[in-house]
């Protein structure tokens, strides 16, 4: 495991200390939730600014007669780092999923259940909380506009 992992791993444990996201709590729930990933360096896959390598084949890569690379060879080392970076980031990704998924009550979980990605979780949360509050709002101002005598 690199140093950035390690890191996860020892602090994701540690318990948030702000209430979960209830629906009535969004940006002060945004704001600390915010800090506990940049705390943890997975603000950036969140941020979607660690984009995702691309996934690698599954199994060790074949040469033109079907045979294994020799472990010594370019394309199998390449195939070994390109599967490092994209379980690197998996993990980180996933480390971001759970400390979100921990800290939204279960009433709110149905916004986020088929997500696939923090910056999904993220992104989804805010259209649920911000864009689609804001048009209640301003449904219910027009109203109040227009029934007040």
């Amino acid at each position: 495991m690199g140093l950035i992992s390690t890191y996860i791993w020892e602090s994701s444990s540690e318990t948030l200390h702000f209430p979960k996201l209830n629906g009535t709590n969004y940006y002060v729930w945004s704001d600390n939730m915010k800090a506990a990933l940049q705390a943890r360096l997975l603000w950036l896959f969140v941020e979607g600014l660690e984009d995702c390598s691309p996934v690698p084949p599954i199994t060790h890569p074949l040469d033109s007669e079907g045979k294994p690379f020799v472990t010594t060879s370019a394309q199998y080392r390449n195939w070994i780092t390109s599967k490092k970076e994209y379980l690197d980031w998996l993990r980180s990704d996933s480390a971001a999923i759970g400390l979100m998924r921990g800290a939204i009550e279960f009433g709110q979980r149905e916004h986020i259940q088929d997500a696939t990605t923090s910056k999904d979780i993220w992104d989804r949360l805010w259209t649920i909380h911000v864009t689609q509050w804001q048009e209640i709002n301003v449904h219910y101002y027009y109203q109040e506009l227009y029934t007040k005598k």
